[in-house]
């Protein structure tokens, strides 16, 4: 089960006014995954592209990190890694955050889609900060959202260049609280997942039974219904008690 997160209403509020959740007002509407499941609602954080959005994502999640390490559930880490391409500025506006407004200093990392051919090549040809990198060093890896949690088994691989490192965690804004698989098939949780496969938690700033808490009161009685029945289908099993009652 992912970390318990807390995020408050206004969180919610502000994805649903900027684009960032949408969520549909019919089948037709319906939004295709990359699992090739038709969901009614979506996160998309590449919405947020202004200057006070970004400002607020951000903070949130360094706020997020600065709870989860003042509680001891997140281990200490030396760099942040966005796996690209929407993590890369993530991580980078997290490390931003994190010094201007909690005074801690973390350094930041990302992968190349294709390996650098010039340049300083040996130092960063697949993931640029790899220069900085010492050996056993820790990373905390950022995102927008999971689902079923592939992407993040391919950029942990990406980071095997590294030589030995510990991943304490992924954080990522959204959990969608989905199983694993495809549209015809469904298998644990992403969080377990993470678990099993990574050996780190999976942390998030909101999870998708939050937002529906948060959210569902402004929006139409079949549109939360619609939401609540796809979470009773692929939901995880913390999702179908939230979408059942």
């Amino acid at each position: 089960m992912a970390a318990k997160s807390s995020p408050t209403p206004s969180f919610a509020q502000f994805l649903l006014s900027r684009g960032a959740l949408k969520v549909a007002k019919s089948e037709l509407e319906y939004f295709t995954l990359k699992s090739g499941r038709k969901s009614p609602v979506f996160f998309n954080a590449g919405s947020l592209i202004d200057g006070e959005a970004l400002s607020v994502l951000a903070d949130a999640y360094a706020g997020r990190i600065k709870s989860l390490l003042d509680t001891g559930e997140l281990p200490d880490f030396d760099f942040v890694f966005g796996p690209a391409y929407k993590g890369i500025p993530l991580a980078a506006l997290t490390c931003a955050s994190l010094y201007r407004v909690h005074g801690i200093n973390k350094k930041f990392l990302y992968d190349r889609k294709e390996a650098k051919t010039h340049g300083d090549v040996k130092a960063d040809a697949l993931i640029v900060g790899a220069n900085q990198f010492k050996a056993g060093g820790r990373i905390l890896m950022i995102d927008d959202v999971i689902t079923t949690g592939a992407a993040k088994f391919e950029a942990f691989d990406k980071l095997k260049v590294l030589g030995e490192f510990k991943l304490v965690g992924i954080l990522v804004a959204v959990d969608r609280q989905e199983a694993s698989g495809d549209a015809e098939t469904r298998g644990p949780g992403a969080a377990e997942e993470v678990k099993n496969r990574l050996g780190c938690p999976l942390y998030s700033i909101a999870s998708m039974g939050e937002l529906l808490a948060a959210i569902g009161p402004t929006i139409l009685p079949s549109q939360a219904h619609a939401w609540k029945m796809y979470f009773r289908q692929w939901g995880t099993p913390a999702a179908q008690e939230w979408a059942n009652k």
